[in-house]
């Protein structure tokens, strides 16, 4: 045995050997890691030469953009530059839901999770906790603003029977959303349509729908009050809405540079044009002549805290992050696909550090109702 350890050490020295030993751990790496279901889907199917909607040669030049929008200091938020948001939202979307999709599930948002609860089943926990708080029930038919790809929608139908239609800025999204509701058996109760929620007048007649819900999306408004009147306007009277918020928390010091660098941090990875309170949520609500019903930080329940389920990803996220500059190195990926992944996982890790700190909210619920005269 010490005579083959030997030669095998004196192979190694030789340089073309070592590029093949190499070579074959990373390829039983990556191997593994897919078997194994590290990765919640096949990696080479999700980056083939594309990132969600965006044209392979754009994938470059729209990071760098997106990059040089959000970035932001001293808690200011993105200043003069706020009106713009909704193009850069979309562009956040066009880089970001396959790499969310692959990496996080068709859900994108956050979950309080009870001590042996699995993250599928507090995620859909979650969404048909804010379904309840509008009594979503057959029959009626809810508006789910920001919905993405389509996740809660399709998890909030199969849970009360009601009508849920989903408004996302993003084209591709909508593709997406409309083959997995199609796929799930739930095209009847589901409709999706493309448009900015900042306008929703100009998409919905008024007093249209018997309820709202926003998960973890009103955060990329870049103005709360202008959006909550939107929602005030297509509600029918007495209607509710619930909304996910992104906050600071009454823990969050200004005059805390840690605390100022984490928050801003996680606006810029997150694009949030900035990060609100739960007091400028409320007066906000008001502005726009909603009744608020009560407030609660739905990211104090639970045992397991919300930002552990990051934690726990971060070794598939490592992976990620090698894999994606392997694949761009080789051209299989588009280039500034890697870029992509190095602001999602600095975003992560500052969502980790809001959360440890409890500074920061992904699910600061508030609910409101629309007058009935």
């Amino acid at each position: 045995m010490t005579a083959v350890l030997g030669d095998l050490s004196v192979r190694l020295e030789n340089p073309t050997v070592k590029w093949v030993a190499a070579g074959a751990a990373a390829t039983g790496g990556l191997y593994l890691a897919v078997k194994y279901s590290w990765f919640r889907k096949n990696p080479f199917y999700v980056f083939s030469g594309k990132t969600g909607a965006m044209a392979k040669d754009l994938v470059d030049s729209g990071i760098n953009s997106y990059n040089k929008f959000f970035d932001q200091e001293d808690g200011k938020g993105v200043g003069d530059r706020i009106l713009s948001t909704p193009d850069f939202v979309n562009k956040f979307y066009s880089l970001i839901t396959d790499f969310y999709e692959y990496g996080w599930g068709e859900s994108f948002h956050f979950a309080a999770r009870e001590v042996g609860e699995s993250f599928e089943a507090s995620i859909i926990r979650q969404e048909t906790a804010i379904a309840e708080t509008i009594g979503l029930k057959p029959g009626m038919k809810a508006l789910d603003i920001g919905c993405g790809v389509g996740g809660p929608m399709r998890n909030i139908v199969k849970a009360t029977g009601g009508h849920v239609t989903g408004i996302t800025i993003n084209e591709y999204q909508v593709g997406r959303c409309k083959k997995l509701n199609k796929e799930a058996g739930v095209s009847d109760l589901t409709e999706i349509v493309q448009g900015n929620f900042m306008d929703l007048s100009k998409v919905f007649k008024a007093n249209t729908f018997d309820g709202a819900y926003a998960i973890e999306a009103a955060c990329h408004a870049s103005n709360t009050a202008a959006l909550y009147k939107e929602v005030f306007h297509v509600l029918k009277p007495g209607a509710l809405f619930s909304s996910y918020e992104w906050l600071r928390t009454s823990k969050y010091d200004k005059n805390n540079k840690i605390h100022v660098d984490v928050v801003d941090g996680i606006a810029e990875g997150n694009a949030l044009p900035e990060v609100r309170t739960i007091e400028e949520c409320i007066a906000a609500a008001k502005e726009a002549g909603f009744e608020v019903q009560y407030t609660f930080d739905r990211a104090t329940t639970g045992g397991v805290p919300w930002q552990a389920a990051m934690k726990s990803a971060r070794r598939a996220a490592y992976l990620t992050h090698i894999m994606t500059g392997v694949l761009e190195f080789i051209r299989f990926a588009p280039k500034g696909t890697q870029a992509v992944h190095t602001m999602l996982l600095k975003a992560a890790v500052n969502l980790e550090k809001g959360g440890d700190l409890g500074i920061f909210s992904p699910m600061y619920l508030i609910v409101m109702r629309k007058p009935t005269a």
